[in-house]
């Protein structure tokens, strides 16, 4: 006797454990993310500050300023073809004149100021002129070298007597070099380019000017460029561990990751108080999955600098790719202590959260960074992910729809927002959001799958069908399209064909006790209600090992239902016989 087939209960798991919403991804050298980038060095004489340095910023006024100036002298050069002794025209002693009054003003006797290198520059320009074209007021009126040196000549004496002990080509190139410097925090970075070209032009071996030009060609994406001025730093200087820092992040940028954890090894052997290195390499390491190692590397970093917000917000993120979602939460507490005002740490924190199962947790800090950055869709994305997880379905239906208005334009929100309809019986709406996940990723499996269950839900099992055998072409070793088609062929009769594709989704995933019970379904329905309770009762241990109490209801009333049909025919039995 053939049974009426009822459709196995699809337990078909609503949206899985969190992912970490993780920053190593991105690599890029902006200050909103976590990868630290190298800062040019300011040189003064022969004296190399910190490259942590930062110049005073300066008005809009002054560095257009500056950028005349900068014209101004490479076009002087250009004429004359040296920076050396010159004959002046009376307009180009003026233009140098209202330059060096500018700086006399700005920069004064303070050595450490970034344009006194230009100042000396312009002082010897001046002086050279009127040493080889000004006749002396000695010669002109000789009556003054009886009365001895005047005031005025002795400053002027006492100003130059220092800059003439470096050569004229060292000064200009010094003084090309602090233009570049400040127009490079200026981001006049095309014009700073400029001025280190022409720095290294006066004097090939400046190191300092090949490492601070690659700086700001990576500044401009200019890579491929920016790494061959480093080679030249080096080449000049193999024991300038910024330089091979700088290379390293290059190469990052242009994905070449085993030069740069070379590049950044190196400069932590030149330098072992590197801390921006060892950040960056666990940050690369990161990015390849060693998230192992790349926690050593971490662990450096806040060595270094305790107060390293993200080294600990970096760390945590490793800490929960592997697993480790309580270490993970330890270091975001940490970071949000020193920051708390980063809403992307509430965010990476309510994730860890989440995966250590404390979704109400999650929801809080998840809420916390919508407060500090209302339109931060990603949290509104983990957030309804959250609460689909808690059952709130609807709640979470809103988050997604908040989280899509503001641009989230991710496959998962859609997907996840379909999972949560689904779950409200809203079949229609749901079967909206698949065609969304699989337009937007034509591969993507289990939207298939699921929205073949909604069809075959409504009766469409025609198009359901497509969406199962679609899934199994796309991935033939997808055991819940198997599953799902064996259910779709059993529920239409077809029970050779449910048998067929049941048996392979239990091949392909041996404890799958959803699809033992709809082979137990196909058999009952071809009369073979021994094995339909064998496979019955496989399935029943099966959702009681993996405490799916739904399943196991359904799979119970099944064996009552053959038990007692079991029973009336062997009363019926009894009876013939007697």
């Amino acid at each position: 006797m053939a049974m009426e087939i009822q459709h196995a209960f699809d337990v078909s798991s609503i949206p899985g454990p969190l992912e970490l919403n993780t920053a190593l991804s991105d690599v890029t050298l902006s200050g909103s993310q976590l990868f630290q980038r190298s800062e040019p060095i300011q040189i003064q004489g022969q004296i190399r500050l910190s490259a942590s340095t930062v110049p005073t910023t300066y008005s809009e006024s002054a560095y257009q300023w500056l950028v005349a100036v900068l014209d101004g002298l490479i076009d002087f050069g250009q004429r004359h073809g040296h920076y050396g002794v010159i004959e002046l025209t009376e307009d180009e002693y003026q233009w140098l004149d209202d330059v060096l009054e500018e700086l006399i003003y700005s920069v004064g006797e303070n050595q450490s100021h970034p344009l006194s290198p230009l100042m000396k520059f312009i002082i010897r320009i001046i002086a050279n002129y009127e040493d080889a074209y000004v006749p002396k007021l000695t010669e002109r009126f000789p009556e003054l070298a009886e009365e001895g040196t005047t005031e005025a000549a002795s400053e002027n004496k006492r100003l130059v007597s220092n800059i003439f002990k470096q050569s004229d080509i060292e000064l200009a190139a010094h003084a090309f070099f602090s233009i570049g410097y400040l127009l490079y925090h200026g981001k006049r970075t095309e014009k700073a380019i400029s001025a280190y070209d022409k720095a290294t032009a006066l004097r090939p071996d400046f190191w300092e000017a090949y490492n601070n030009q690659g700086i700001t060609r990576n500044t401009l994406g200019q890579y491929t460029e920016a790494i061959s001025d480093f080679n030249k730093a080096i080449e000049l200087n193999r024991n300038f561990a910024d330089a091979y820092y700088s290379r390293g992040i290059s190469h990052s940028e242009l994905n070449q990751y085993k030069k740069t954890i070379s590049d950044f090894n190196k400069a932590i052997e030149l330098n072992r108080n590197f801390t921006d290195a060892y950040y960056n390499l666990g940050t690369i390491k990161a990015e390849l999955g060693n998230y192992a190692e790349a926690i050593v590397d971490f662990n450096k970093a806040i060595v270094l600098k305790p107060d390293f917000v993200e080294a600990y917000h970096n760390r945590g993120i490793a800490m929960g790719k592997l697993g480790k979602s309580d270490k993970a939460i330890v270091d975001f507490d940490k970071a949000i202590a020193l920051k708390p005002d980063s809403a992307e740490l509430y965010l990476n924190r309510g994730t860890a959260k989440g995966n250590s199962g404390q979704q109400e947790a999650a929801i809080t800090d998840f809420d916390k960074a919508i407060e500090l950055d209302p339109k931060n869709a990603k949290a509104y994305y983990y957030n309804g992910i959250a609460k689909n997880q808690l059952g709130a379905y609807q709640a979470a239906i809103i988050d997604f729809d908040k989280a899509v208005k503001l641009g989230f334009d991710s496959v998962n929100v859609y997907y996840y927002r379909a999972l949560a309809k689904t779950l409200l019986s809203q079949h229609s709406a749901a079967i909206s959001d698949f065609d969304t996940v699989i337009a937007l990723k034509p591969d993507y499996v289990p939207a298939y799958n699921y929205r073949g269950n909604l069809r075959q839900e409504l009766g469409i099992h025609d198009d359901a069908l497509a969406d199962f055998n679609k899934a199994i072409h796309i991935n033939p070793d997808y055991a819940e399209a198997y599953n799902s088609r064996g259910n779709l062929n059993g529920s239409l009769g077809q029970y050779h064909d449910a048998l067929a594709d049941c048996n392979e989704a239990i091949r392909l995933s041996s404890e799958y006790a959803e699809a033992y019970a709809n082979l137990g379904m196909a058999k009952a329905g071809l009369d073979r209600i021994d094995e339909a309770k064998s496979d019955f009762q496989t399935a029943l241990e099966l959702a009681e090992q993996q405490s799916n109490a739904d399943l196991k209801a359904f799979v119970e009333n099944q064996l009552q239902q053959l038990n007692q049909v079991t029973s009336k025919q062997s009363n019926k039995k009894s009876r013939r016989d007697g």
